[in-house]
């Protein structure tokens, strides 16, 4: 088996981007295995910390398997971010799919169009596999509402992620995903990434396209390394 793994599935699932991106070009890690270690952690431990909104893994699992096969390709040439799975926050649009805003007004909202953010991500070659939680519209630092109840901190469960990407940070924290997304205005990425141990990076003004509708908002990653978040960056930050 060429993609036989000498990694356990948690060190799979707490790997870098950066590394991992190079162990598929060696053909030492698969797309595939990396996506269902993370799945698989999320059906162990997600119940009590509570940082996933909806999933959609069948169909991020058929990716991987594409992503897989193109790594095994000779002079096969990946993209930045070829077969890495991401998570966005459930404020950020992605075609086609539901976004809630942590709101019962939105829980059958679907959109026709992805934000900018979602979209180079996507183009970069990262697998969307899920939506991380959220509180209300974002105006939060902490992260619970009435439609996804309330994410904990996987640290220790009597404690919150911060807010509002806080599902994205505890996600990061649990080892559910390589690459998660958030939004902020006056500490929504910087708050969990603090709470839960990652790291979050708040882009200038301007750096990244955003949707509106708030003034002040800025859209950028949260990783496990700040190497992972500079490559997020060199997807995110173009003309």
């Amino acid at each position: 088996n060429p993609w036989k793994l000498s990694m356990t599935n948690v060190d799979l699932a707490y790997a870098s981007a950066t590394e991992l991106l190079k162990l598929f070009k060696a053909r030492k890690a698969s797309p595939v295995e990396l996506l269902k270690a993370q799945i698989a952690r999320s059906g162990k431990l997600n119940k009590e910390i509570n940082c996933l909104a909806d999933c959609y893994f069948d169909e991020a699992l058929v990716k991987a398997k594409a992503a897989e096969q193109l790594y095994a390709k000779r002079g096969f040439k990946p993209r930045p971010l070829e077969g890495i799975p991401l998570l966005v926050k459930d404020a950020q649009r992605v075609k086609g799919k539901r976004t809630t805003h942590g709101s019962l007004i939105f829980a059958s909202n679907i959109d026709d169009h992805s934000d900018p953010q979602i979209e180079r991500l996507e183009k970069a070659g990262a697998i969307i596999f899920g939506r991380t939680t959220t509180p209300e519209f974002c105006l939060s630092g902490v992260t619970h509402s009435r439609i996804w109840g309330v994410t904990r901190n996987p640290w220790n469960l009597d404690y919150g992620p911060g807010g509002s990407s806080g599902g994205s940070g505890a996600a990061l924290a649990a080892g559910f995903t390589t690459l998660a997304t958030g939004t902020d205005i006056g500490g929504s990425i910087r708050l969990p990434a603090g709470w839960c141990g990652v790291v979050g990076f708040k882009p200038s003004l301007g750096r990244i396209p955003i949707q509106p509708p708030y003034a002040g908002r800025v859209a950028g990653p949260l990783t496990r390394t700040v190497a992972d978040s500079a490559l997020a960056m060199t997807v995110l930050s173009q003309p």
